[in-house]
């Protein structure tokens, strides 16, 4: 029996029609983060922080923890930004940032050596510390399913440190005096990442993610390890709650005309977040 070309058309966009209702209703089915094109997310990390610096001069300078020195807070409430952009059907391009501020003051329980002056015991002393910490990722997916993908991809971390420790000092003629020392380094460094998302419902999401970096570069050695794990739960058709868990550790050596030495540091905490997804 031959078929007529208008009904064969017709078959055809019965067929078509049916795929794209079925793919959408499969689609339905999950996280509406894999078919949606932007997201953004503000939120808080609740981190235990931890900050240690050298700063060699004729010599190389032990670690000088400025927490313990300072008897600054080891835990701090920041804010924290995330935005994602999917373009294509497998590409997309993601940035995260947050900053970490402390400072405090204390009577020093041992000899601190910055540079080539010291910070005698039993002196009191002031410290205090910014770091910006900024992400930029860009990446392809090499594996999906309605409900799953995992992909890969490379991008870069820009921090920006800054630290200063003041507090009298001992000169050569044997007199005290008020010093200040201050360090501080743009350090960008790219990395390489990959991620895997899954969603078991229209409201959930588990996501999970890692970026790691061992390497020289310019006047930067060193490696970072940067990681989040934990769910989204849609609420609303365009809002969602997210609930992380972020570790970031960066150990870092510098050799700047305006600082020789190194910074190592580990952050890690809950991070919750309000998404908006469109």
């Amino acid at each position: 029996m031959r078929t007529h070309p208008i009904t064969f058309v017709c078959l055809m966009v019965g067929v078509l029609s049916a795929s794209e209702v079925a793919v959408a209703q499969q689609a339905e089915e999950f996280h509406p983060y894999f078919t949606r094109d932007f997201e953004i997310g503000v939120g808080a990390f609740f981190m235990a922080k931890e900050l240690k610096l050298r700063v060699n001069g004729s010599d190389r300078g032990d670690l000088i923890d400025l927490e313990e020195v300072a008897r600054l807070d080891n835990n701090e409430i920041t804010g924290a930004l995330d935005f994602r952009w999917h373009f294509g059907d497998k590409w997309s391009f993601e940035a995260q940032g947050w900053k970490v501020s402390d400072s405090g003051g204390a009577v020093l329980t041992e000899d601190i050596h910055w540079e080539d002056v010291v910070f005698e015991e039993g002196t009191f002393a002031e410290a205090g510390l910014d770091v910006t910490i900024a992400r930029l990722f860009f990446g392809r997916k090499f594996w999906q399913r309605p409900n799953q993908e995992f992909g890969a991809g490379v991008g870069a971390h820009w921090m920006e440190i800054d630290a200063f420790l003041q507090g009298q000092i001992l000169t050569n003629l044997g007199d005290t005096e008020v010093y200040r020392g201050n360090v501080g380094a743009d350090v960008p460094l790219p990395n390489i990442g990959a991620w895997y998302n899954w969603s078991w419902s229209p409201r959930w999401m588990l996501k999970a993610r890692l970026d790691w970096l061992s390497a020289r570069i310019g006047d930067y050695s060193g490696g970072l390890l940067d990681g989040q794990v934990g769910v989204n739960w849609q609420v609303f058709r365009n809002v969602g709650i997210g609930f992380f868990v972020n570790g970031f550790t960066l150990d870092v050596n510098v050799k700047k005309e305006s600082w020789k030495g190194g910074a190592k540091t580990e952050q890690i905490g809950p991070l919750l977040t309000l998404t908006a997804s469109w």
